[in-house]
């Protein structure tokens, strides 16, 4: 699989490499920003980094599982102040882990931040500071499987 390749198989693809940490869109659609990320995760698990998916990147990547539909998480960076959608689904994400227990209104105020703090507590490469950005995202896709 390589760039302009189209369909479900890229879009699983896409997914897992969301779960590894990297920002994307799973579109179907191997473009720039796709092919970037299997570069990346070609040169950080020491893979022939040629930007395709050949058997050996795709067996590396199958350690790699999509969350669930109940559980997805944004991308992006979300802290004190944020709202919308994607503070709804990391309070979901929180309140599944038995983190959080107020509503999911979508409002990320001290409730949500003191969860994600109290996430981040149980992993000493993340930082304790109750903002959700990429590592975060990252360690609780893993904690969600």
């Amino acid at each position: 699989m390589k760039r302009g390749d189209t369909g479900d198989l890229v879009k699983d693809v896409q997914r897992k490499l969301i779960a590894a940490g990297y920002t994307l869109t799973a579109d179907e659609i191997f473009g720039a920003s796709t092919e970037a990320a299997v570069l990346a995760f070609q040169k950080k698990n020491n893979l022939t980094a040629d930007g395709i998916i050949g058997s050996q990147t795709y067996a590396a990547l199958s350690k790699f599982k999509p969350p669930s539909a109940s559980y997805p998480l944004p991308t992006g960076v979300s802290r004190d102040g944020s709202s919308g959608e994607p503070v709804k689904q990391i309070q979901r994400a929180l309140q599944k882990l038995g983190l959080y227990s107020g509503s999911i209104d979508g409002q990320y105020g001290p409730h949500t931040a003191a969860a994600v703090r109290r996430f981040q507590s149980r992993y000493t490469s993340l930082a304790d500071d109750g903002v959700y950005g990429p590592s975060t995202r990252t360690y609780m896709l893993n904690a969600l499987k």
